[in-house]
């Protein structure tokens, strides 16, 4: 489990030619306690070389390796939540130490001491534990137990990047910078804010690989110089907008509050900037604090350009990029980065670089300067010209590039399909059925595990393939010999489960849940099971035997290098896979694991480290490894010879080729990059003549502007010195909390205006969130008194809800007629708890009590109550499995189920009881074409019937939508909704609902905008709903209607909606029609 176990050596050993090593012996073991972790020191005499671990149930074993004891020993501990016991048993070759835990779920590190004869094992809780801090000049972490290796590192790392940071901007920040550390999911990213405070999240994990789409060094260095580039140029402020901070603070935009919206503007002016915009400028200085590990000299954009013009497609405009291709595109939101970096690359090629900072920077005597307007003031030309320049320049620039290609004779190949799959998996070959079969997600489809026939070119369905990731898909791996299928879900979030898959039988089992294993490989000759586990920020190898019950840790690799990319050849012998250094060199290496499970350490060997090799394949005999790499810019197919070490190219392409597998003894098929994602392709296995090098737009940045060389950071434990950092002390969210927010608001309670203030208290990790609005209505618009108005809501840890509502203010009275401010008070108490959260599926409970003081109506004022004092007491429970297609507007497949139970009781003078149970069932699916969504739900509900409470009632009717909202926009939706009849004019006791609706395919305008507002999308549902019921007025009921919602975007970073819907409805006696028009603002 530690560095020791990676050596590298410039031939394959075999096991028989390891030198034996005398055998170590324990001469102690001492234990440590801490509130979270549990720390055991093995102190031998020798030195132990080898060892390994897994978990069997819930207990971790440790194999050490040629290392003895004097006698076998039970180890009682003291009493603790993670372990109750270690037994320790000599065997011939090795010791194994059993740690009997009590702790469910843990996180182990095994690692040497400081002494090469101390063997360290970390025990401690899984991420679910207390936090801790530690802070250096200009940041604050929060991290958990089992993070606590990487803070040193981290707050170096920051501190390096700021201090360049602050030179090239001229910024200081205010206040210190908060980095948060989570590992809850198994790929690594980072995410900003600067809005109420500046805050960093980093997943610690490696991050995702794959066609040098993100091509960094030390990934931590890296993901922090682009985070920390978008705190810097979204919190600078101008004189004037640093005044009105100091005063209310930095607001985030509240959709119950809209007013916040305007003071957020006027309080982090930056943020409100296009996301291509955002990341450009992030992009730019990654790449030169990372020495040219970055995505302004990446293969990958190059690659997508030069497709592009090859293809002969039209360049997007930029609103277009933002409101139509992001959202159309497999890359999603990452095609902003991709325009945005090679707009701003294109700038600094043909002006000095002193002007791109100029542009992003805000000097002190600026007054909210206009994007395009600052642009055209800087580089004195008009924006639209500018964007249109580049577009001309990336054209001439890729044809110059593909007519180097073409020097030389292009590989010929055979397109199989006409229809590129999107995203694709790793590809496996059935010989026994000439099929390939892989994972795949393109747009409009779900993501699945797809059989592909190479003679009929015909695909088939095997299995979905729910939560995948962007990039990779999930993995996947195929033992031919047994026909079984192993994939992974949860592979965009949470933790990956390992799923088998037989395909005689065509069944599904879970083999690991939450296992965090990925990067899989199995052997056709010995069937185990190889994966990649990731785990506190480390990459571990590790294997599980057939039948599957457990996985056994063989060897983990530094934090910085990553492991990925495992093919095991058919002799099962050897295993080819990528290294990926700290030092962003990565590389095809092959290793020899026949020892691994005997005590051998893990050696390799390097093949290639060339143009970031990846996606290694085995020949059918064994005798070849394949891979593709970015050697000469282009990624094209290589092959490695084990006889006589050649390596040679197989193709010369334009576009690019990855994910080589051979299929007989003179042909192998590739993917195909296209726009649209991957084309499988074949062609024939021979020698390329000539693969010429293209040039990187990126290097004539360099070469126009040489002191970006000056950029690259050092090793930031060169510079930054740890003795300045804070002792580590425990997180206390009591402590952190700080008003974010202090503004005063206009806003409305019926017919009133109410004069008062909008605050949010809370801290870094919201454990603490306090909202308040409270003002009064002085203008005595109805009534003589002036009234006092309060909404509260205190929120722990987003679970345990606090309620305190005085004629609470509804901003949204201002304008509509249907009020929903209520007299009297409201006090609740609610506690929301996640039996599941294993996306896509989340079972969640949320339980509320509720009491009412002085009430006089209800349902928006239209109900009138006999009990003006009462209690609700009601729970909730939902299933959700609900999932997206790339495109989407909304959910497109899946099931959601909701149960309720509540109970009503009045003023316990003259006490009155009632109930209601309800349930409802959404089922939604696509339905001829893409996005095109046919949703149908049930939904029935039993009052209890108390004839002194008729409030008590279910009431039906309405479309739902006022003039103004900030409720989600397809109201209609809803159970107690019925468009064509007014609202709440159905009351019953009893009911049966049930609504059809088709929700067609969005439609996208591009280019449509006018100042900061841009057009998004127009999306149209036509329904029918039906209704039983035991109403006295009406006891059938059936209605048509349709709904169309216009969504725009303003400022670039919020939206708004403005829907218009029409239906009639028709029952025993009668008929009758409703229609509205309602702007919703903000998003839902």
């Amino acid at each position: 489990m530690a560095p020791n176990r990676v050596k590298i050596v410039e031939k394959l050993k075999m096991l028989k030619d390891l030198k034996q090593s005398e055998s170590a012996k324990v001469s102690n073991i001492t234990i440590e306690y801490g509130s979270e972790n549990v720390l055991f020191k093995i102190k031998t005499f020798g030195q132990v070389d080898n060892f390994y671990n897994y978990y069997r149930s819930q207990n971790l074993h440790l194999v050490l390796w040629n290392t003895t004891i004097s006698k076998d020993s039970i180890l009682f501990l003291k009493s603790t939540d993670i372990i109750d016991r270690l037994e320790i048993t000599g065997e011939l070759q090795f010791l194994e130490c059993k740690f009997i835990l009590n702790e469910k779920e843990t996180i182990t590190e095994v690692y040497k001491g400081k002494d090469e004869n101390e063997i360290i094992i970390r025990i401690s809780k899984r991420d679910f534990g207390d936090w801790y801090t530690r802070e250096s000049e200009h940041f604050k972490i929060i991290y958990r137990d089992s993070h606590s290796h990487l803070v040193n590192h981290l707050l170096s790392s920051a501190e390096n990047s700021l201090a360049q940071l602050q030179k090239l901007f001229n910024y200081q920040p205010d206040d210190k910078i908060i980095i948060n550390t989570y590992d809850v999911s198994d790929y690594g990213f980072g995410a900003t804010t600067t809005i109420p405070e500046n805050y960093i999240r980093i997943e610690i994990e490696p991050l995702e690989p794959g066609y040098e789409m993100v091509p960094y060094s030390e990934r931590f260095q890296w993901l922090l110089s682009h985070e920390l580039v978008h705190i810097v140029v979204n919190d600078m402020a101008s004189d004037f907008e640093s005044s009105v901070r100091s005063v209310i603070g930095k607001v985030n935009p509240d959709k119950n509050q809209p007013l916040t919206v305007f003071y957020s503007l006027f309080t982090n002016h930056n943020r409100y900037t296009p996301r291509w915009y955002q990341e450009a400028i992030a992009v730019f200085i990654e790449t030169w604090f990372s020495g040219g590990y970055g995505r302004i000299l990446g293969s990958f954009d190059e690659m997508y350009f030069r497709t592009l013009v090859n293809d002969k497609k039209e360049f997007p405009g930029v609103s277009e990029i933002e409101n139509v291709t992001s959202h159309k595109s497999i890359l999603l939101e990452n095609i902003l980065y991709l325009y945005g970096t090679r707009f701003i690359a294109h700038l600094a090629n043909k002006y000095e670089t002193q002007k791109l900072y100029d542009w992003f920077s805000l000097k002190p005597n600026e007054f909210y300067p206009g994007l395009e307007s600052k642009f055209e003031k800087i580089y004195e030309l008009d924006f639209k010209d500018a964007w249109k320049n580049f577009i001309l320049d990336e054209m001439e620039f890729q044809n110059s590039n593909i007519s180097l290609i073409k020097k030389y004779p292009v590989t010929d190949f055979q397109k199989l399909s006409n229809k590129a799959f999107g995203w694709v998996t790793h590809i496996t070959y059935n010989s026994k059925y000439n099929s390939l079969i892989f994972g795949n997600h393109r747009k409009g489809e779900l993501a699945e595990i797809r059989s592909f026939n190479l003679d009929s070119k015909e695909s088939n369905h095997i299995t979905t393939l729910q939560t995948p990731s962007l990039v990779q898909v999930a993995s996947v791996a195929y033992d031919e010999s047994y026909n079984k299928l192993f994939y992974t879900t949860n592979n965009n979030q949470l933790y990956r489960d390992v799923w088998e898959y037989d395909l005689n039988s065509n069944k599904e089992k879970l083999l690991f849940k939450d296992s965090r294993i990925g990067q899989l490989t199995v052997s056709i000759s010995t069937h185990d099971l190889w994966g990649i586990q990731h785990l506190s920020g480390k990459a571990i190898l590790v294997k599980s035997k057939y039948p599957y019950t457990e996985f056994q840790s063989l060897s983990v690799f530094d934090v910085g290098d990553e492991f990925s990319d495992l093919s095991i050849n058919r002799k099962g012998n050897l295993l080819a896979s990528v290294l990926h250094r700290s030092s962003g060199q990565q590389s095809i290496i092959i290793s020899d694991i026949t020892g691994l499970e005997k005590g051998s350490s893990f050696q390799f060997k390097t093949i290639s480290s060339s143009g970031s090799p990846e996606n290694p394949s085995w020949s059918l005999d064994g005798k070849y490894l394949y891979w593709n790499a970015y050697t000469n810019g282009v990624s094209n197919i290589y092959r490695y010879d084990l006889q006589t070490a050649e390596i040679i190219p197989i193709t010369n392409t334009v576009k690019g080729f990855f994910k080589p597998v051979q299929v007989s003894a003179d042909s192998m098929i590739a993917m195909e990059f296209n726009l649209d994602g991957f084309i499988p392709v074949k062609f024939e296995i021979k020698k390329a003549d000539k693969l010429p090098a293209i040039n990187y737009y990126g290097q004539k940045i360099l070469d126009k502007s040489p002191e970006l060389y000056d950029l690259n950071l050092r090793p930031a434990n060169e510079v930054i010195d740890k003795n300045l950092f804070s002792e580590e002390k425990s997180y206390s969210s009591l402590s952190d909390l700080s008003v974010k927010t202090f503004i005063p608001t206009v806003s409305g309670f019926q017919s009133r205006v109410v004069l008062g203030v909008f605050t949010q208290i809370n801290d870094p990790l919201l454990n603490h969130d306090l909202i308040i609005e409270a003002g009064i209505s002085p203008f005595k618009e109805t009534t003589n008194d002036i009234k006092f108005h309060l909404r509260l809501k205190y929120s722990y840890q987003q679970k345990f809800i606090l309620g305190i509502e005085q004629n609470a203010p509804d901003f949204f009275d201002l304008f509509n007629k249907r009020k929903r401010g209520m007299l009297g008070g409201r006090y609740s108490v609610g506690y929301n708890h996640y039996w599941i959260f294993d996306n896509p599926l989340k079972v969640k409970q949320s339980t509320e009590l509720a009491i009412y003081r002085g009430i006089k109506f209800i349902n928006d004022n239209t109900t009138e109550v006999r009990q003006p004092d009462f209690a609700i007491l009601k729970s909730e429970l939902e299933i959700r499995d609900l999932r997206k297609t790339i495109g989407s507007i909304d959910w497109e497949s899946g099931d959601l189920f909701k149960f309720s139970v509540l109970g009503y009781g009045s003023n316990p003078d003259d006490p009155q009881f009632s109930g209601q149970l309800m349930g409802e069932w959404d089922k939604y699916f696509i339905f001829l074409a893409s996005h095109n969504v046919l949703h149908i739900k049930a939904a029935t509900g039993y009052h209890i019937v108390n004839e002194n409470v008729p409030e008590t009632m279910f009431f039906f009717g309405g479309f739902g939508n006022r003039e103004i909202e900030n409720e989600p926009v397809k109201q209609f939706e809803k159970m107690f909704r019925f468009p064509g009849v007014p609202i709440y004019s159905i009351s019953s006791d009893k009911f049966l609902k049930v609504m059809i609706e088709n929700s067609l395919p969005p439609i996208r305008i591009p280019n449509l905008s006018f100042s900061s507002i841009d057009f998004k999308n127009i999306n149209l549902s036509i329904f029918s709903q039906s209704l039983i019921s035991d109403s006295p007025e009406i006891d059938k009921i059936i209605n048509v209607g349709a709904q169309i919602n216009v969504m725009f975007e303003h400022w670039y970073n919020l939206e708004s909606t403005i829907s218009t819907g029409f239906a009639k409805a028709w029952w025993r006696s009668g008929n009758d029609t409703e229609w509205f028009i309602s702007w919703k603002l903000l998003k839902d």
